[in-house]
């Protein structure tokens, strides 16, 4: 915007000294004589008269260039004109296809993944949408090696771990899932769905050490309250002291008091 203020401007400046010139010369008047040996000929002209040609020599000029340059780029702006109508109908064929996918429709949803995947080239939600249309036709390995697929691309590797993480749970491969979940944690540091899928393994595996420095280095990422934070924290530390109570009693007695501490309604 600022840029074509300037270009307004100069623009405007340009037509006050033009203006200013002719106001000039009109005020001094004078005459200018061409001679040409080699037509043998001498002509007068007024001097405004001169200037004038002059002015519409150039702006001739400005025009036919203009014009020869137009049809000469004409191929360019016809093939941008024909790339981004495409484009368009790519995208309007992906923003329907994920409403037929999310609306459980999977004969449409194939159709416009076909249509989308034809007009956009390397979009990563049409990978997303191949994908949930796989799931939807029940031909989870296909969607599997899509969300694979996926994690090639740094644009979707933390759409593909999800994907594969869900996958995972559904199937109930509890290691698989804890993998993808950890991966998309190192991926995206404070991703909500990767901490709590491995605050729930670590838990689940009694790794209470591990679960208290992935909630430690949480704190501060938002995806918990304080009371939250508080709550969750002496869960796990209660359960270390639970761990560490015939072993290491008097740990388990501090890691205890610092539970009660945080929760005392905690029983």
């Amino acid at each position: 915007m600022f840029c074509i203020g300037i270009r307004i401007a100069i623009f405007i400046l340009f037509l006050f000294a033009l203006a200013f010139g002719f106001a000039w010369l009109a005020d001094r008047p004078g005459d200018v004589s061409v001679t040409w040996p080699w037509l043998d000929a001498q002509f007068e002209v007024s001097l405004m008269v001169m200037m004038v040609a002059l002015v519409a020599i150039v702006v001739t000029i400005i025009l036919a260039w203009w014009v020869i340059s137009g049809i000469l780029n004409s191929p360019k702006t016809f093939g941008r004109w024909r790339a981004g109508r495409r484009r368009d109908k790519g995208y309007q064929a992906l923003s329907q296809g994920l409403v037929a996918a999310g609306a459980g429709n999977a004969m449409l949803a194939r159709k416009l993944t076909k249509d989308s995947n034809k007009l956009l080239a390397n979009e990563p939600l049409v990978d997303l949408l191949d994908a949930q249309t796989a799931l939807l036709e029940g031909n989870r390995d296909a969607a599997r090696n899509k969300f694979d697929t996926m994690l090639e691309n740094p644009d979707t590797r933390l759409l593909g771990l999800r994907g594969l993480y869900v996958e995972a749970e559904r199937q109930g491969e509890t290691e698989a899932s804890a993998h993808y979940a950890e991966r998309a944690n190192e991926f995206a540091p404070g991703t909500p769905w990767s901490v709590q899928a491995m605050l729930r393994d670590l838990a689940l595996r009694g790794e209470w050490e591990k679960a208290l420095a992935t909630l430690e280095n949480n704190r501060g990422s938002g995806l918990f309250s304080k009371n939250e934070f508080n709550r969750k924290k002496a869960v796990m530390l209660t359960a270390r002291a639970q761990t560490e109570e015939d072993s290491e009693p008097e740990q388990a007695k501090a890691h205890a008091l610092a539970a009660h501490k945080l929760a005392p309604d905690l029983i």
